[in-house]
Parts: structure tokens; sequence; C-alpha cells
């Protein structure tokens, strides 16, 4: 398996690597560094799996899950490795059968459990958390936003 690297528009660095089928794929992301702890890394596997329920717009949900891989062994990348377990839920609500981009929400639901690895005093780990997760959900918000502005609508 060869990583390759991606840089996206929200400036998230990742390399993807193994796809296992045409909804999960292996993930080696590079973190931003975050003073005054050390630069991390994570290798994870990511599912994405499209709800649909009879009557409604379908949903969907991804799983966000370390794991190891062979390419990408702990301990070799020289960044310390942490681990996650993400759960991301979307659902599309528009109350138009012919709807324009203004017309349509989106509720999420995010739940994340991340263990940065290595060593940190949990007051740091609070602190860097507070300061560091508000900034998350602004830049996951216009990510997304700038990712679907100039695209027709999609379920």
């Amino acid at each position: 398996v060869v990583f390759w690297y991606c840089s996206g528009s929200s400036g998230i660095n990742a390399e993807y690597g193994e796809v296992l089928d045409e909804f999960c794929a292996v993930y080696h992301q590079i973190l931003k560094r975050v003073w005054p702890s050390a630069q991390r890394d994570i290798v994870y596997a990511s599912h994405k799996q499209k709800l649909e329920n009879e009557g409604e717009r379908p949903s969907w949900i991804v799983c966000n899950v370390s794991c190891d891989h062979p390419t990408v062994p702990e301990g070799t990348s020289g960044y310390t490795r942490a681990s996650i377990e993400v759960v991301l839920f979307c659902k599309t609500e528009c109350d138009k059968s012919d709807p324009s981009r203004k017309d349509v929400r989106c509720k999420i639901v995010y739940s994340a459990s991340v263990n940065p690895g290595g060593w940190a005093p949990s007051s740091v780990v609070k602190a860097v958390s507070q300061r560091e997760y508000p900034k998350f959900l602004k830049k996951i918000s216009s990510f997304a936003q700038d990712h679907v502005k100039n695209n027709a609508i999609q379920y």
C-alpha cells in the first residue's frame, strides 16, 4: 500500500492510504502543532455510510477509529501518536420540493473522543482543548460551506 499526500482547502493535511472499499479507507493525518505540546499524528480507518429512510431525505454518518497500519508504524514518523474515536452524523433538511442553496439546512451531531498520546498534564490538555475546539468547529463549518456553495444540491 502506498500513501499519497493531500492538502485540502480546509488546511487539514492527510495522506490517503489503503482503500478498503468505496465507503472505507485508512488515513494518516498530521496535526498542526499546538504549543506547548509535541506535534501529533493519527492513523485511522474512516467509514462513511448513506442512511435512507422512506419519505425522508438521506442522512450520512461518518465513523473514524484509530488503527495501526504497517506503512506508518507508531514511533517511526517522528510525531506523538494520538488516537481517536469520532462519529459525525449529518441530516439535510429542506421544506421545499425544488430548493435553492439558501433553503437547505443541515443538522449535525458530532462526538469525538481524543487521546492526545504522550504525556501532558490534564490542566494543559483542558486549556488547549478549550482554546482549539471552537477554532475547529468554525473551520469545519467554513470548509463545508465553501465545499458546497457552487455545487448542485445533493442528498
